[in-house]
């Protein structure tokens, strides 16, 4: 395992930086790559009003979970879902942005438990069901992991603009990839309502997923 050389940015990352209205750098093995400043996008990123990106992000999907069921979009609807593109064998944004969205599911308390966050894998070689049930159990219990076909997951990253890029060593062996790392809040008809960038600790992140719940607000 080694860290990540960087974090790529997509179309929607840059998007993201733009309507948040500040980057700052973070660092990883001395290379700086840009990310949301929590304290300048805050006022922006917790309203409760839809943001418009300017580009249709969400939408279909058809995978296979970490118990090895099927299930598609349809299947959460009613709810609301955390989505993040990740993989296993990350250890550099991934543990970062796993964390703290599980977090923030708890620190929404009730309201939380109308809420599933989802990982995506942009390594299905490697994410087998059996090495994401692991992350399940390692990370956070209500978790769920997704996998599948190669084609299936590039359908799901091109539906959420999500771009990834070999940057060390052999795809599907040992390399290192690079990916989106913004958290996508999904509604209950499947419908995009917010980015939520990784840098929010827990209790940011609970905040503003709050103002798009229909639960009390208390």
């Amino acid at each position: 395992m080694r860290f990540a050389v960087r974090i790529s940015v997509s179309v929607v990352g840059l998007i993201a930086l733009i309507a948040i209205g500040a980057t700052t750098a973070t660092a990883h093995d001395g290379k700086k790559h840009p990310t949301p400043n929590p304290e300048s996008a805050s006022g922006e990123a917790t309203s409760g009003a839809k943001k418009d990106f300017g580009i249709k992000i969400g939408g279909v999907f058809s995978l296979i979970d970490h118990l090895g069921n099927p299930q598609t979009d349809r299947d959460y609807h009613g709810g609301y879902l955390l989505v993040f593109f990740g993989y296993a064998d990350c250890e550099s944004i991934c543990p970062v942005g796993l964390k703290r969205m599980t977090d923030a599911v708890d620190v929404l308390g009730e309201a939380g438990d109308t809420i599933t966050p989802l990982l995506i894998t942009v390594d299905p070689k490697r994410d087998s069901p059996a090495v994401l049930a692991a992350e399940v159990a390692r990370i956070h219990p209500r978790l769920v992991c997704l996998t599948g076909t190669e084609a299936a997951l590039v359908s799901a990253r091109k539906a959420y603009n999500v771009k990834v890029k070999a940057v060390e060593g052999e795809w599907g062996k040992d390399a290192v990839l690079a990916h989106g790392s913004f958290v996508y809040l999904i509604g209950k008809r499947g419908e995009f309502l917010t980015l939520l960038p990784p840098v929010f600790g827990a209790d940011q992140m609970a905040k503003t997923i709050r103002e798009y719940l229909d639960a009390p607000k208390s």
